[in-house]
């Protein structure tokens, strides 16, 4: 075994591994890994996609259940399955995007709260899009929200194999932060162009709403540079492998009630 000797402030002498050795030692041990997998028979096992759950980009709001119980900030951004921060307050995640749909929220509003909590998902098409915000059904008080959906790789995990998809929703205030980037997937389709060419920096702001006055944290959104092609090509297998998943209907998003508390109106997309 190779090994280096070092002396520490007091002149004692301390024995440590050469950097040689460390690279060596991983080496082995993916060796052992990837023997393992084979010999336990996983290398022949089909993964179902309805078993992988992908998780959604959630900004912190004051209603927040994680805010609430003191373990995440107001302005915060986080993973919903993990509740991970990617992005603390003021600082930016980059990400580039795989997939683009746009659904209607179904929000009922909830008489003893006051406030709108999340019901399911409806595809917004253009025989819908003229469909009443604002309805009732039964007695109960609805509404939808026009939401832009996309799936997107974040850039700082899609240098290794590791890379996992996330679902990034914006909706109500955040719908034309939404725009900005259908915008630019759209451009590099006309371009004939993958739309994972370029990362976007995802953040958020303190803005006050026009009608209210109330204050409150919403989703910011800016051009990046230019993706590599590495990064370029675990996307595009991902991509691949959604693709594939929603033509059998098999693809399972991280469910949540991630509603904005209720200062927002219907005039400010």
């Amino acid at each position: 075994m190779q090994q280096e000797t070092t002396k520490t402030k007091k002149g004692q002498s301390k024995t440590a591994p050469t950097k040689a050795l460390t690279t060596e030692t991983k080496r082995e041990n993916a060796v052992v890994n990837s023997t393992d997998f084979k010999s336990g028979g996983w290398d022949q096992e089909v993964v179902d996609t309805k078993d992988i759950i992908i998780p959604k980009i959630l900004l912190m709001h004051p209603t927040s259940d994680m805010v609430k119980k003191g373990v995440r900030n107001i302005g915060e951004i986080i993973k919903s399955t993990s509740g991970d921060v990617i992005a603390t307050r003021g600082n930016t995640f980059e990400v580039l995007v795989f997939d683009k749909w746009k659904d209607w929220k179904i929000e009922k509003k909830n008489d003893t709260t006051d406030r709108y909590e999340y019901v399911r998902m409806e595809p917004w098409t253009l025989e819908n899009d003229s469909l009443p915000w604002d309805y009732e059904e039964n007695g109960e008080v609805f509404r939808r929200n026009k939401t832009m959906n996309f799936y997107g790789i974040l850039a700082k995990e899609a240098g290794n194999t590791s890379a996992f998809p996330v679902r990034l929703s914006f909706s109500r205030t955040g719908f034309k932060t939404g725009i900005k980037i259908a915008d630019a997937y759209a451009r590099a389709l006309m371009e004939k162009q993958p739309p994972t060419r370029q990362l976007f920096k995802i953040g958020s702001e303190l803005v006050t709403g026009k009608g209210s006055g109330d204050s409150y944290f919403a989703f910011t959104v800016e051009a990046g540079t230019s993706s590599t092609e590495i990064q370029q090509a675990i996307a595009l297998k991902w991509r691949q492998t959604v693709q594939s998943a929603k033509a059998k209907n098999a693809v399972v998003d991280h469910e949540v009630d991630d509603t904005e508390e209720k200062q927002t109106s219907t005039d400010e997309f």
